[in-house]
């Protein structure tokens, strides 16, 4: 970092309330050890960033002001005592959290559970410092080819695959994904990627169209068909029904929904996340006869990171198809509020 740098100020929207964000200028942060600082160059607007928007979060907005944003590429522009391993000026997507190492869940290799789960928010900056522990799990080098956009998708297509990998595919299986938004959109990419037949179920004709052109085999619009549940039956072999479904849309209508398209012996993932305190009402005599297996994903391990980085670079995601347009920094504030309760595509802030 020059020392212009180290005295100059930055632009960084800071979280103060649901529906209050505000363009401040702060001083840029400087690497401790076992840091970097990062001067972003792209962040990502994300669904997750518009709900916290609109009431907050308990976890990473707990004191606020706070820093916002959490889908981020750009370039070291320092690097503090002790790594060795990345160095000033190298082209690098940040992530947003790592885990410890040495609790019981990091032990069984269930990181994402991890009891001390570093978080890392402040996308929507000039410079972001990195501390010591996702320094060393997950700041990334990239492919040269990799634009910043792109990058800024790894941590969303990260969780994406590791609800794929969950499903324990068999080749060909059909698996059906209910929602048609900009995450179904990933699941349909590591879907493909992992071999499988992919239904999107949804109600919007656009979002089915772009569901279409992210690899979906088929799509359900259910404003023609409204009884999802026979729908996928007439799409599978012996109207069994799907043999994994993924919940994409975090409602308890369609958690309950999916078992009910699943076929016997298959897999529910119950990706979408519900709001705290929802209740959910499952039929318990088919979830036991038919032997249903159902489980949560949450969040993303640092080996689903370097596996979204590969087929990232590999040109496996049509990322047009997720990053609807560009706007500054200056503009984030108003993009929020007028797009608050919509589920566009993300846009890339350019910093």
């Amino acid at each position: 970092m020059t020392s212009d740098e180290m005295n100059a100020l930055m632009k960084a929207v800071m979280f103060y309330a649901p529906g209050d964000l505000r363009l401040m200028e702060t001083p840029i942060p400087s690497a401790g050890p076992g840091e970097v600082v990062v001067k972003i160059k792209t962040a990502l607007t994300c669904g997750t960033d518009f709900k916290a928007y609109r009431q907050g979060h308990p976890v990473l907005l707990a004191h606020t002001p706070s820093p916002f944003g959490h889908e981020m590429a750009g370039i070291i522009s320092e690097v503090g005592a002790g790594v060795t391993w990345l160095r000033e000026g190298e082209r690098v997507v940040v992530l947003n959290s790592a885990p410890c190492d040495d609790c019981f869940f990091c032990e069984q290799g269930i990181t994402e559970l991890c009891e001390n789960l570093e978080l890392l928010n402040g996308a929507y900056a000039e410079y972001i410092r990195v501390p010591p522990q996702i320094t060393r799990h997950n700041v990334h080098p990239l492919p040269e080819h990799l634009s910043f956009a792109e990058a800024a998708l790894v941590e969303p297509f990260a969780c994406a695959l590791h609800a794929v990998d969950k499903m324990r595919l068999k080749p060909s299986e059909t698996i059906a994904v209910i929602g048609a938004g900009n995450m179904a959109r990933l699941l349909i990419c590591a879907l493909k990627a992992a071999g499988a037949r992919v239904l999107v179920i949804g109600r919007n004709a656009e979002r089915l169209r772009l569901a279409t052109a992210a690899g979906a085999d088929d799509v359900i619009d259910l404003s023609r068909e409204p009884d999802a549940v026979a729908a996928v039956r007439r799409r599978t072999a012996g109207h069994r029904g799907a043999d994994g479904v993924i919940e994409a849309v975090g409602k308890p209508e369609t958690w309950s929904l999916s078992v009910a398209m699943v076929r016997k012996g298959g897999r529910v993932c119950l990706f979408g996340g519900c709001a705290a305190g929802a209740k959910v009402e499952l039929e318990t005599h088919r979830i036991h006869y038919n032997e249903i297996a159902l489980f949560g994903v949450f969040h993303h391990r640092p080996s689903y990171v370097r596996q979204a980085i590969e087929l990232l670079g590999n040109g496996a995601v049509p990322t047009e198809l997720l990053i609807g347009g560009r706007i500054s920094l200056e503009d984030l504030v108003s993009f929020f509020a007028e797009n608050r309760d919509t589920n566009a595509l993300k846009a890339a802030v350019i910093m």
